[in-house]
């Protein structure tokens, strides 16, 4: 089924759709790409805890166990790590500071 359309001053025919002649591509999200849109990417939970990093403690203490942390994973691991905790902890302002001036000691400050 066809329709003519008149707007200013032109007119085409336009099909009629209906429910059957709509083909809607879907394209449905695998458990992965759902994990990877929502979940926290944490493989190794702890793992920075464990070199001595905690949020909360001074800025020395906290650079020291980033560079060991930087020694053993490397930078690029280590910003993926701090990525994670900076998700986590996205709607708590005060933490979520704390980890920002993390992620941009451990780039050099190239990373805002």
């Amino acid at each position: 089924m066809v329709r003519v359309v008149r707007r200013n001053g032109k007119s085409w025919k336009a099909p009629i759709g209906n429910a059957k002649s709509k083909r809607i591509r879907e394209h449905r999200l695998t458990p992965r790409e759902i994990e990877d849109l929502t979940g926290v990417g944490i493989r190794h939970p702890g793992s920075l805890t464990d070199l001595g990093y905690h949020i909360a403690e001074p800025e020395a203490r906290k650079h020291a166990a980033l560079n060991r942390a930087v020694q053993k994973y490397g930078k690029k691991e280590t910003l993926r790590k701090l990525g994670e905790l900076y998700r986590l902890d996205y709607n708590r302002p005060e933490l979520k500071e704390k980890i920002v001036r993390d992620i941009q000691y451990v780039s050099g400050g190239k990373r805002k």
